[in-house]
């Protein structure tokens, strides 16, 4: 028996690689190297259609911030939401940073530098999306006493479990009314008091 052994290489999962075609030649030999099979999409929107219609095939998002506007970034919270299985990286991260900021505020996972994969975006408990860490101040990363802090506010009024739980699921931008609600309300005619004249 020999001593030899190989090593087993075995797929870390299958990717779909979101970007421009001139923009994705990198990043898809830096995942091909880690282990990945890859699909790739030209934009946001057909790489949703993608993993909507074979949602359990990819394990793995890559967004390359050089390919998308900003508005389009709320693919990292969608693929989130919908897709909890899956890790969002980011790449083409130079030179974007509010970009690369408010995707990892909207829930990426980190980003696909040329050394491999390092996750940034810490999950919370419950899982929606990055926990924000308290900013540190210059004076304190010096070793310097902060400058006194100023009173804090005035305590808003508690609010009920339930009132908080509307306000949680309630998202800026998502109607408040369903279609059908908003017809309904619309074709009712309003009860206007009858204005009798003389008698």
């Amino acid at each position: 028996m020999s001593g030899v052994s190989l090593p087993v290489t075995r797929p870390t999962g299958r990717a779909l690689l979101v970007g421009n075609p001139a923009s994705r030649a990198q990043p898809l030999g830096m995942l091909m190297g880690l282990g990945y099979a890859c699909g790739e999409a030209d934009d946001p929107y057909s790489a949703i259609a993608e993993l909507c219609r074979r949602p359990m095939v990819y394990r793995a998002l890559i967004l390359s911030l050089s390919s998308v506007y900003r508005e389009e970034l709320n693919i990292v919270r969608t693929v989130k939401r919908r897709f909890p299985h899956l890790d969002v990286w980011l790449t083409h991260t130079d030179g974007r940073q509010a970009t690369l900021a408010e995707a990892i505020r909207l829930g990426a996972d980190g980003l696909l530098a040329e050394d491999g994969l390092h996750r940034i975006g810490l999950p919370m408990s419950g899982g929606e999306g990055p926990v924000m860490l308290r900013p540190v101040t210059a004076a304190a990363s010096f070793g310097m006493d902060p400058a006194p802090a100023s009173p804090p506010a005035p305590a808003a009024p508690a609010m009920s479990d339930e009132a908080i739980d509307a306000e949680s699921d309630m998202q800026m931008g998502e109607p408040v009314l369903t279609a059908d609600e908003l017809r309904a309300l619309l074709q009712e005619q309003p009860m206007l008091p009858r204005e009798d004249g003389d008698g």
